[in-house]
């Protein structure tokens, strides 16, 4: 017995020892900060057309953001995006007085400039337009230089939100231009005719912005009929304005949904459950010249908070797309006999399908089975659904005839 303690001390010895002259590091990494995880938005191909992820209205510090460019840049790809367009507005540069209030101690006689809104009654003490005094192409520079060094694959467009009166003109999006400054103008149609000669399109934005409906005022009455606006947003963050599905249908619009966002993301989105808001475009590839062609050619979908929007044959096909369904039994010769079918989800976005009261929640990558009994002809029902979170004209869901994938 008392060999066996003496045993069991020296070990107990030996052991300390070992601890005691265990090198102590100076540093101790307790995860590696660079390995950040981009988010993997799964969608699938829709009639030979990939599905891309984009965010065409987003701000910057360079107007009233409170990201920079680089950073706005950074965040798009963990979101899962495919593409970003940089829309900093062009009449309002909010955080520029704070840059030169910083810089005004080294820069005798720095003052910060007063800016007006073009397109208001209001221009300089001397009776003259205020201009454009920002070099506008800077924050796109920038996060393409960026871009560039990280390597990240987002398609980059250059763009600026056109800001002039809400209750009677409204915001808009100036897409795929070359120089911003150039499109200026206080005439807010003759900005658009600069931002058409640029071979850039123009987006109507949050369309009920300060004015509590989504009906035209006369002036934008006026420049819709001149073919001016060449689309609109049906969703800005997690406002949904489903009058303007009509609106896109009837006139040949192309259909938006975007954050618009000013602060970053993660805290807006991905606490709460779901993606940020986008627009899903359906195009070959994602290079700038295809992603304008499936964009005027209306190949949109757009997505918030979990709900799709857009026009009705998008939506079906994306459905049919997303589900891989099967007959999985077949129950002949039995009196109560009925077809069993799969319905697997091989998207990230869940699918909610409705079947006369019943709802069936398809989970992104779950299967769940149906069965479909004869109908008065004897028929074999098909998989018919309604699908409760798309949206499409006039405020309704679409209906679904899943095809069947033996």
């Amino acid at each position: 017995m008392k060999r066996i303690t003496l045993t069991l001390a020296i070990i107990a010895f030996g052991c300390a020892i070992a601890v005691a002259q265990k090198k102590v590091p100076d540093v101790h990494n307790t995860f590696n900060e660079h390995k950040y995880r981009r988010t993997e938005i799964i969608l699938p191909q829709v009639k030979g057309y990939n599905c891309y992820k984009a965010d065409f209205h987003v701000h910057t510090i360079y107007s009233d953001g409170e990201l920079t460019p680089r950073q706005r840049v950074r965040e798009a790809w963990y979101d899962g995006l495919d593409i970003l367009a940089l829309t900093d507005h062009l009449e309002a540069r909010n955080y520029e007085k704070f840059m030169l209030k910083a810089l005004a101690p080294h820069n005798p006689g720095g003052k910060a400039h007063k800016y007006y809104h073009a397109g208001s009654v209001r221009l300089m003490e001397d009776g003259t337009d205020p201009g454009i005094r920002s070099d506008h192409n800077a924050a796109f520079n920038e996060a393409m230089q960026h871009l560039k060094k990280e390597g990240y694959p987002i398609l980059l467009i250059k763009g600026s939100e056109i800001s002039r009166a809400p209750q009677t003109q409204g915001h808009f999006n100036a897409l795929f231009i070359k120089d911003i400054p150039a499109i200026y103008n206080i005439d807010t149609k003759e900005t658009f005719r600069n931002v058409h000669k640029q071979g850039g399109i123009v987006i109507h934005n949050h369309p009920a912005y300060r004015r509590n409906t989504t009906e035209k005022s006369e002036w934008q009455a006026e420049a819709y009929k001149e073919g001016l606006i060449d689309g609109v947003e049906i969703v800005n963050g997690s406002a949904f304005y489903p009058k303007m599905i009509r609106r896109a249908v009837e006139e040949n619009l192309v259909m938006i949904g975007a954050t618009d966002t000013h602060r970053p993301t993660s805290g807006q989105y991905k606490d709460l459950g779901f993606f940020r808001t986008m627009t899903i475009v359906l195009a070959k590839e994602c290079t700038e010249k295809a992603v304008k062609d499936a964009l005027l050619k209306r190949r949109t979908l757009a997505y918030s908070g979990g709900e799709l929007m857009g026009e009705e044959k998008w939506l079906v096909e994306f459905a049919n797309a997303a589900v891989d369904c099967r007959l999985v039994s077949e129950n002949g010769g039995k009196k109560n006999d009925s077809h069993i079918y799969s319905l697997t989800n091989n998207t990230s976005i869940t699918i909610r399908l409705r079947r006369g009261k019943t709802i069936y929640e398809l989970e992104p990558f779950r299967t769940t089975t149906v069965s479909y009994g004869k109908n008065k002809n004897g028929e074999y029902g098909r998989p018919t659904f309604t699908i409760e979170n798309m949206w499409h004209i006039d405020y309704q869901h679409p209906k679904v005839v899943f095809e069947i994938d033996k």
